[in-house]
């Protein structure tokens, strides 16, 4: 059984990690759009007395999908901060069982931030939410914080799959 887990997990994550890589692509651009926006902003602030209209709001929407886009790429290559005092002295087996447990509660706990969220953009949507400045719908926002939020899930379920091999294994 423990064979057949392993080739499932390495299936996923042959399947997940480049759907988090693309987005990852997404929050690169991202991030020289907002560095763009926010060095034009203060250049014309400064020198011209004229900021650019509803730059805020525009870093504001950027922020998020510079963060949620980055989110499961980040924790599929594990470039997360880990503090490991306890954990590192514990026999392999615990720390192999005890991350099984917390991927799978992690992967429960963000399905059910991904699923929230997607509640959240619909309700957006039919109410008409926009920006206060420019109008921008709010709604794809929320959709695409809860589409960067249903990739770490992924990662996490792909990382409870392979810590769950491990465990049983070791």
């Amino acid at each position: 059984m423990n064979g057949w887990l392993a080739r499932v997990g390495l299936f996923l994550e042959k399947a997940v990690f480049p759907v988090s890589r693309f987005l990852l692509l997404i929050g690169q651009f991202t991030l020289v759009l907002m560095v763009t926006l926010t060095v034009a902003d203060v250049f014309l602030r400064y020198v011209f007395n004229r900021p650019i209209l509803g730059s805020y709001e525009l870093t504001e929407f950027m922020m998020a999908i510079l963060v949620f886009s980055t989110i499961g790429y980040t924790m599929a290559i594990k470039g997360h901060v880990v503090v490991d005092l306890v954990f590192s002295q514990l026999p392999q087996k615990a720390r192999d069982i005890l991350e099984c447990i917390t991927s799978f509660i992690a992967f429960i706990l963000f399905a059910i931030v991904t699923w929230r969220n997607a509640l959240q953009a619909g309700t957006a949507w039919e109410r008409n939410d926009v920006t206060a400045e420019l109008f921008i719908p709010v709604s794809p926002f929320i959709l695409f914080v809860a589409l960067g939020v249903a990739v770490l899930s992924l990662v996490l379920f792909v990382q409870f799959v392979q810590s769950l091999s491990k465990a049983i294994k070791g």
